[in-house]
């Protein structure tokens, strides 16, 4: 996740919390009725953040890495498949448009970087993205960031493996530096955008597995949060916009009633999404398509974030197992009402 000091910038702002708009805070029952493969998901996540790291930061790395992606979401029955971009640094002045023969500027660096997609076909053009990052910051394992949700997303390929009434297209993306300015998802979102392809929901994951009961577990960037939603880390939290409340509450339902995790949910309004935007759910918000941030809201929780401490040992699995139970019934909530 990208990193931003929030505190500083909500203590500026006094009453901030009366512009969250709580849908509620989740207790879900004992109603699971499929399971997720918890020893998959950890050795998905110690291959990450141990076997192979750094996962992104060697170039032999990496490339094990996007072999061990491709090949996990083929086991899950999904074709799967890297697509590259490029970054491109210029030298030029400011009357440089890229267009004009007069125009002049010399390219000092040229950077390739990857994607990984599968897609699952539904009946209609419309589509679904579940989407989270692979890469690290620099000297962390990267156990919850991202790994956990990474290992989320396989498994959820695992479960939608034998569902096959599917209304929407549902496609599964790896994004590549998430960490240096979410270049891989921009690239998607405005992909998708000029290919005016129908995005129902773009679903983001960013740190989803780790959790604590201890009290003071858990802060927030204002301190009066912690009335409505407790002390302690125990919950997955849930973000979207006011605009979105229906698909807000359809997903928050699904994920209530299909796993044992708590679950709470926040929604940003205009004008402050900027605030709540450190992930890969921010450029589709820019290009005009709904989107939900799912995460265990970083260092407001783990002092491991973006440390040497963030291994593949610190996460609680149990919980982190619920996850892909509980995205697998929000895709299928989701897909539901778009019904032809």
């Amino acid at each position: 996740m990208v990193p931003m000091n929030f505190t500083s910038i909500y203590r500026t702002s006094l009453g901030l919390a009366a512009f969250f708009v709580l849908f509620g805070v989740l207790h879900a029952e004992e109603t699971k009725r499929i399971a997720a493969n918890k020893e998959r998901i950890i050795k998905t996540v110690r291959f990450l953040s141990e076997e192979n790291f750094p996962r992104t930061a060697a170039p032999k790395n990496k490339e094990k890495t996007v072999d061990y992606l491709i090949k996990s979401l083929t086991a899950a029955g999904l074709e799967a498949a890297r697509h590259e971009f490029a970054i491109k640094q210029f030298l030029c002045d400011d009357t440089f448009s890229g267009t004009n023969h007069n125009d002049v500027a010399i390219e000092l660096n040229s950077y390739t970087f990857t994607n990984i997609h599968a897609l699952k076909k539904g009946k209609t053009d419309k589509r679904i993205v579940v989407g989270a990052h692979y890469d690290i910051v620099a000297e962390s394992p990267g156990a919850d960031d991202n790994a956990s949700a990474v290992a989320t997303i396989i498994e959820l390929a695992h479960l939608l493996k034998e569902t096959t009434k599917l209304n929407c297209d549902v496609e599964l993306v790896f994004y590549d530096l998430e960490e240096e300015g979410l270049y891989g998802s921009r690239y998607h979102a405005k992909k998708l955008k000029n290919q005016k392809v129908n995005v129902v929901c773009m679903l983001c994951m960013d740190l989803v597995g780790y959790y604590s009961d201890a009290e003071h577990s858990q802060t927030y960037p204002v301190s009066g949060l912690s009335v409505l939603y407790g002390t302690k880390g125990d919950f997955l939290a849930m973000i979207g916009k006011p605009e979105d409340a229906k698909l807000i509450a359809d997903a928050q339902k699904a994920f209530r009633e299909t796993t044992t995790l708590k679950i709470q949910t926040f929604s940003a309004p205009k004008g402050l999404d900027i605030l709540l935007s450190r992930s890969d759910h921010a450029p589709f918000w820019q290009e005009g398509y709904p989107a939900l941030f799912f995460t265990d809201t970083a260092d407001f929780r783990s002092k491991h974030y973006h440390q040497k401490t963030d291994t593949w040992r610190t996460l609680d699995y149990d919980r982190l197992a619920q996850v892909p139970v509980g995205m697998y019934h929000v895709v299928l909530a989701i897909d539901a009402a778009q019904m032809p």
